[in-house]
């Protein structure tokens, strides 16, 4: 599943560790269209998140030497073939200017279509969006998390390469408008609306439910060498033990095949191996798209909607037994779509490749104006 916030996604997720060169700028525009007008600071954001993109694309490629950071022996990465996760390839530093030049064209087209569809923000959302903006320019991502020790603020690297705050925080509010032209256009109702039924459709045939829960079948014991340096060592069970775990997860697995609920068994599980809570993990997802390890992914893909199965899965000393249940998916329509936030997801998932394609082709349509100052910009700018 491609998000639709992809292109604002990649400028919103920077990479901090890069270091910077300090540019005089005067205030000027860099991309237009009618009463819309783009800052310099804007574009060089774009270039800038772009930049630390085709980075980590540079750093998949074969010629990538990390102990030395070098891409071909070279310490620039600009003129390696990279290849995004669409597939495009072209060297780093046509991809990032061609890339920065996309985002600027959306960015336009995105504030077309909020005007022309009479969009509007409300006050609370407006607030919310800016806050965090203020924040990360201020303090920093990681600041919520883990306070002042932790402080790297975003306007200690865009104030000296000419992006204002007033540019910076214009990708923030541009996502809050994303967000609502997407939903007036496939609103019920809307000029490409998407009925609940269709939803409902799509939601059956893509997602999937389940349910896992699991235990190790190994302790962890710590063993200290001859110069007192302590270390973890796993250690496998027994085949014994091992044969208990395996006979209680085949009730598990039974009881839910005869129509137990999963509640009910999860509970069992609980009680039987005296936990202090429920560890088990449930999940509504398209499984193409899950982060749970390939190996989970599989056992669940395999298993009827209404049934269980058990399952080890690692190596002897890593082994781990699995209870698997997938619900039907049908059971989940009415609680999952019926949530708004859950509902918003899907249509995303739903929609989200044909409004990034919608989006770019109103972009190719539209009479933007880019200033001859754009060109004074290149990726070589954010090296040494």
């Amino acid at each position: 599943m491609k998000n639709f916030t992809k292109f604002l996604a990649v400028v919103l997720a920077m990479v901090i560790a890069l270091s910077t060169a300090a540019c005089s700028l005067t205030p000027q525009w860099s991309y237009k269209e009618g009463d819309t007008e783009l800052a310099i600071g804007v574009y060089i954001y774009a270039l800038y998140s772009a930049y630390s993109q085709a980075q980590s694309y540079a750093q998949q490629t074969e010629g990538y030497d990390s102990e030395a950071g070098t891409y071909d022996g070279e310490e620039s990465f600009l003129k390696v073939q990279i290849t995004d996760d669409d597939g495009v390839t072209a060297t780093a530093d046509q991809w990032i200017s061609d890339q920065a030049d996309k985002t600027l064209k959306s960015l336009i087209a995105i504030e077309h279509e909020y005007n022309r569809l009479g969009a509007t923000l409300d006050e609370a959302t407006v607030q919310s969006y800016q806050a965090s903006a203020k924040e990360y320019w201020d303090y920093g991502p990681y600041y919520s998390m883990y306070g002042e020790q932790y402080i790297s603020p975003y306007k200690d690297i865009f104030e000296p390469l000419g992006v204002s705050y007033e540019s910076f925080e214009y990708f923030y509010i541009s996502s809050a408008k994303q967000q609502a032209v997407f939903e007036l256009l496939y609103a019920d109702g809307g000029e490409k609306g998407v009925t609940d039924e269709e939803l409902t459709t799509y939601f059956t045939e893509n997602y999937t439910s389940y349910t896992y829960f699991n235990s190790n079948l190994y302790t962890s014991e710590s063993t200290t060498d001859e110069e007192g340096a302590e270390s973890s060592l796993n250690v496998a069970l027994s085949d014994s033990e091992i044969a208990k775990y395996e006979k209680n997860y085949k009730g598990y697995a039974s009881s839910l095949n005869s129509g137990s609920k999963i509640s009910d068994v999860t509970e069992k599980f609980v009680k039987d191996y005296e936990l202090e809570s429920d560890p088990s993990v449930s999940n509504v997802e398209i499984m193409a798209d899950s982060t749970i390890g390939e190996d989970l992914v599989n056992a669940i893909n395999e298993l009827e909607e209404g049934k269980a199965s058990y399952k080890k899965i690692g190596a002897e000393d890593t082994q781990v037994m699995y209870l698997f249940y997938k619900e039907p998916i049908a059971d989940q329509v009415k609680s999952y779509i019926g949530d708004s936030t859950n509902r918003a997801s899907v249509l995303e998932s739903y929609k989200g490749e044909e409004f990034n394609s919608y989006i770019e082709e109103l972009a190719k349509s539209l009479n933007i104006e880019i200033s001859k100052a754009v060109s004074k910009y290149s990726p070589s700018m954010f090296e040494d």
